[in-house]
């Protein structure tokens, strides 16, 4: 049906709604965990990692930042502080779509089996943490004007350089400060992967 060896690829794909102004320092955007190895069943296989092969992210502004340039403006790619996090709640669900119509009921490994992004303000935390250092920053110091728009495009399988979420991981993005007032925007997320067979 498939390569064994590489799983079953998927995309997902979604926008947040117009996010409002001062969006609080460490609020979650985005966000899609690898489901975990069922602890309470240790002969069955563990589970293997997702392949994350691309990520695009879309930032567009909205309604102008009253500050044209604003040191620390920005969003980052995190994983969580360990697999022993909760997914955060709320927004919207993206499903994914498999990119081969016979994989429609395979495992999407995705934990609810969806993604969530926020829709006008962040998602609920709950009990999670974020770690310690981003894996990737997406630079908005300057991009503050009515239609300012900013692509970023991370871990592309082509140059040899995938995304790993091992069972259990979740992974997020997040603004490191607060964003000042006005500024609105909207996010727009995609996000190619495989839920692999093999460890």
């Amino acid at each position: 049906m498939y390569d064994h060896i590489d799983g079953p690829a998927w995309s997902l794909t979604g926008s947040t709604g117009t996010m409002a102004a001062s969006l609080v320092a460490n609020s979650l955007v985005f966000a899609m965990g690898a489901i975990a190895t069922d602890a309470t069943r240790p002969n069955i296989p563990q589970r293997a990692p997702l392949e994350i092969e691309g990520i695009q992210v879309v930032f567009t502004a909205i309604v102008a930042s009253a500050t044209p340039v604003a040191a620390g403006r920005a969003l980052r790619l995190f994983k969580a502080s360990d697999n022993a996090q909760a997914m955060p709640t709320g927004g919207s669900s993206l499903a994914p779509l498999p990119k081969r119509t016979k994989d429609q009921t395979a495992d999407t490994g995705l934990q609810g089996g969806a993604a969530l992004i926020a829709t006008t303000a962040g998602l609920t935390k709950g009990t999670f943490t974020l770690g310690t250092a981003p894996l990737a920053t997406m630079d908005l110091v300057g991009s503050r004007a009515i239609g300012n728009r900013v692509v970023y495009e991370f871990y592309e399988r082509r140059n040899g350089c995938p995304l790993w979420l091992d069972p259990g991981e979740i992974l997020v993005i997040s603004n490191p400060a607060a964003f000042d007032a006005l500024l609105t925007w909207q996010l727009t997320v995609n996000v190619d992967y495989r839920s692999r067979d093999i460890l």
